[in-house]
């Protein structure tokens, strides 16, 4: 989901601006965000990784 959100940037970009130095600027721009955004999920993501309960594995199988 997130590379159409990236490829649909360039895409407009390119429409939005005639200016080279404007589409270099955006396209740096969509880069750094792109990058950033990807570092915050990736960390969030980490983050909330559930960990194993070793305090139920010490109890043994459950009994009915």
């Amino acid at each position: 989901l997130g590379g159409i959100g990236f490829t649909l940037a360039i895409f407009v970009t390119g429409l939005a601006f005639t200016d080279a130095e404007l589409i270099r600027e955006a396209k740096l721009g969509i880069l750094v965000a792109s990058i950033v955004s990807g570092g915050a999920g990736y960390m969030l993501l980490k983050s909330s990784r559930k960990e194993p309960d070793d305090a139920l594995e010490s109890q043994g199988p459950e009994t009915a």
